[in-house]
């Protein structure tokens, strides 16, 4: 009966850890958007902006070197090559209306999950 009711216990434990929705959405204001580069993780996740110029400061907070690419229609606006721990680069674009992929190229990241997206509207 105690074997039964841990296992219920920890079931349900396990139920409410996966229930977590989705990252909110983060919505720039006055143009400006910080994004930090994690181990296989890029904060904000989902993120909405006006269309015009954008400022991004990205910021490496993990402890390998990652990189910073922003896909969209027509092209890739922003681009990071390589960032270092603790390196931090900032970059303008002008964003027209659409979806925009947020991701580091390095090795098989974006794999791991180091993406996000940018809806611009």
């Amino acid at each position: 009966m105690l074997l039964a009711r841990a296992i219920a216990v920890l079931a349900a434990a396990l139920l409410v850890a996966g229930c977590g929705g989705d990252e909110p959405v983060t919505s720039v204001r006055g143009g400006r958007l910080a994004v930090e580069l994690d181990e296989f993780l890029i904060r904000p996740q989902d993120v909405t902006a006006s269309p015009g110029r954008l400022v991004l400061t990205i910021v490496d907070r993990g402890r390998l070197r990652h990189s910073f690419r922003l896909w969209g229609p027509g092209g890739e606006p922003v681009r990071v090559e390589t960032l270092f721990p603790g390196d931090e680069a900032v970059r303008a674009a002008r964003l027209a209306p659409g979806r925009y992929r947020m991701l580091c190229t390095v090795s098989n990241h974006a794999e791991l999950g180091m993406t996000g997206r940018l809806t611009v509207r």
